[in-house]
């Protein structure tokens, strides 16, 4: 098979994209998998280092004045007829949007040339562009039962998400917390508030390092670009760091404390990890509250949305979870109910019924 995607934008978008991609490969070496993304955006490089073949268009952004509403839609024409000339020359079997407006031009071309399209919503409330785009594709692998009222028009199967195909299959490796200066001896709690780190969040939690008790260690994934400044500085247990292997810390923490994005929720449930979800209101439709909210009527997570969030409620919230295995036992057993393990083998198994049907 020859497969089509368009993804970009953000991790949340572009990694199960390509976990997608390991897995079509491991399946069968022969299917061929080509990426379509922005040309200016982390796509343009994450995609091609993991050695796949990619092209880039160029979409400016809506924001700003009327020139620039004007200037985003002739960039989305040039796309559109840029992406008709990718698949002339490339005739993929199907082409697979990952949300984001980068998936409009191609999948909107692909159907205009009758070649097979699918779409991936990997949140509980489709975005804008998977929306638009239900009404014209073959199909839609939902992550959430809500998917399906959101794209009534849309062929749509709850599948889950591909990174949780992989993820499942993570053994620990100690070394990896062991090389940031975190003890495996003892127990760790992991935050994390994705690569660009959040200022807002990371300002309570520096706050709440004093009150966090002392028999556990604090692992503060502080993220690439955050402008934040942490006051309080690295000790015997806490320790900063910019990045980590994020399937790791997940796998070997006692809890973690993260944002609520689509894939960070799905190695969640994969692992399955103890968590307290602090959900974005920096995204579109609100959907990290949404995700977060299907695992806290679960039971599967505690949420503290971040309009809530004090020092005190946070390390209070730590704190007890960290001492009480049970309950912590109890979030990860019904994560664990809650993960689509085998999403990305069922998402390949209906393309192939979508190319051959």
């Amino acid at each position: 098979m020859k497969i089509m995607i368009a993804t970009g934008g953000t991790g949340g978008h572009i990694n199960p994209a390509l976990d997608l991609a390991h897995i079509l490969k491991l399946r069968n070496p022969k299917n061929e998998v080509i990426f379509v993304g922005s040309d200016n955006r982390m796509e343009a490089t994450v995609i091609p280092d993991a050695g796949y073949k990619f092209y880039g268009l160029h979409i400016t952004t809506t924001a700003g004045s009327i020139f620039s509403k004007v200037t985003y839609a002739t960039s989305l024409l040039k796309a559109y007829f840029k992406s008709k000339q990718i698949l002339k020359n490339e005739k993929p079997d199907i082409c697979i949007g990952f949300g984001n407006y980068i998936s409009v031009p191609l999948i909107l071309a692909a159907h205009h040339l009758g070649i097979k399209t699918m779409l991936h919503e990997q949140n509980s409330f489709a975005g804008k562009a998977n929306k638009f785009l239900s009404r014209y594709v073959d199909a839609v692998v939902g992550c959430y039962e809500g998917n399906r009222e959101q794209m009534p028009k849309a062929d749509v199967r709850i599948l889950g998400n591909p990174s949780a195909s992989v993820v499942k299959d993570t053994i620990f490796n100690p070394e990896v917390i062991e090389s940031v200066g975190i003890s495996t001896e003892i127990p760790y709690v992991v935050f994390m508030m994705g690569s660009l780190g959040s200022s807002s969040v990371s300002k309570v939690i520096d706050e709440a390092i004093p009150l966090f008790d002392q028999d556990f260690q604090v692992m503060i994934v502080s993220g690439k670009a955050n402008a934040y400044q942490f006051q309080n500085k690295e000790s015997k247990t806490v320790k900063f760091v910019p990045y980590i292997d994020g399937k790791q810390a997940l796998k070997g923490c006692v809890l973690a404390v993260t944002r609520a994005g689509a894939t960070t929720i799905s190695e969640i449930c994969a692992l399955p990890t103890a968590a307290v979800l602090i959900p974005s209101p920096f995204v579109a439709n609100n959907h990290q509250v949404y995700n977060a909210k299907e695992l806290a009527d679960n039971d599967a997570a505690i949420m503290i949305e971040e309009k809530e969030l004090t020092p005190k409620l946070l390390a209070s919230t730590v704190n007890m979870l960290v001492h009480d295995e049970n309950r912590c036992n109890k979030l990860k057993e019904n994560a664990h109910k809650l993960a689509k393990v085998d999403a990305a083998n069922q998402m390949i198994d209906w393309i192939e019924e979508v190319i051959h049907g």
